[in-house]
């Protein structure tokens, strides 16, 4: 089936040639381009988040915003917490 698409998803492809690509854009331009933590280095996993959600690349002033609103609605409530730490430790994670 080489060569042929039999799948394709708005926010990825994989492409015989040309490799994985998200939102239209091959993920050597996407290392290149996303906004990285240091010179040079791998994109931040949160503007590959926002490409995928998006179809952009961010803005520095949209990054902030972004990285800080998920860091606000990762933090657990003490309640939540309290009541993971009181589970089984054996119990399957399934559960």
């Amino acid at each position: 089936m080489k060569g042929i698409t039999t799948l394709f998803y708005q926010t990825s492809k994989l492409h015989h040639e040309e490799g994985i690509e998200y939102r239209m854009h091959p993920i050597r331009e996407i290392v290149e381009l996303a906004p990285s933590r240091h010179e040079g280095g791998a994109p931040m996993p949160e503007a590959v988040l926002w490409l995928l959600l998006t179809g952009e690349y961010p803005t520095a002033k949209q990054m902030d915003s972004f990285v800080k609103e998920m860091n606000e609605r990762g933090k657990l409530p003490k309640r939540v917490e309290d009541y993971i730490l009181s589970l089984p430790k054996d119990m399957h994670p399934m559960t």
